[in-house]
């Protein structure tokens, strides 16, 4: 399973790469623990676009991608510390800073 994920807004507005990840190149157990996320979540289900509860302004949006086998899929969120984006945002958390 590839993963990416990809950071965009906030005040200046700039777009980075947040994280990369190919669990064929993780260690078991971690490669586990994120497909396990991954399937968790639903990810390949989910809309386009996971909206949020709050609004405001220069919030960060994420777009993570996954392509597993002849599946692939892209979901955004903004990321509002709303409950409908928690899983995501944990996720992202995860991937982001390996596991800690």
């Amino acid at each position: 399973m590839r993963i990416s994920v990809k950071r965009s807004g906030g005040f200046a507005g700039l777009s980075e790469d947040v994280a990369a990840v190919d669990t064929a190149a993780l260690p078991d157990a971690r490669a586990r623990q994120v497909e396990e996320m991954v399937r968790a979540i639903g990810i390949f289900d989910l809309p386009a676009f996971v909206p949020g509860g709050r609004v405001g302004a220069d919030q960060y949006k994420y777009e993570i991608r996954i392509a597993d086998e002849d599946r692939e899929h892209s979901v955004s969120f903004v990321d509002d510390d709303s409950p409908e984006t928690a899983a995501l945002r944990g996720l992202v958390h995860a991937l982001a800073h390996g596991g800690r």
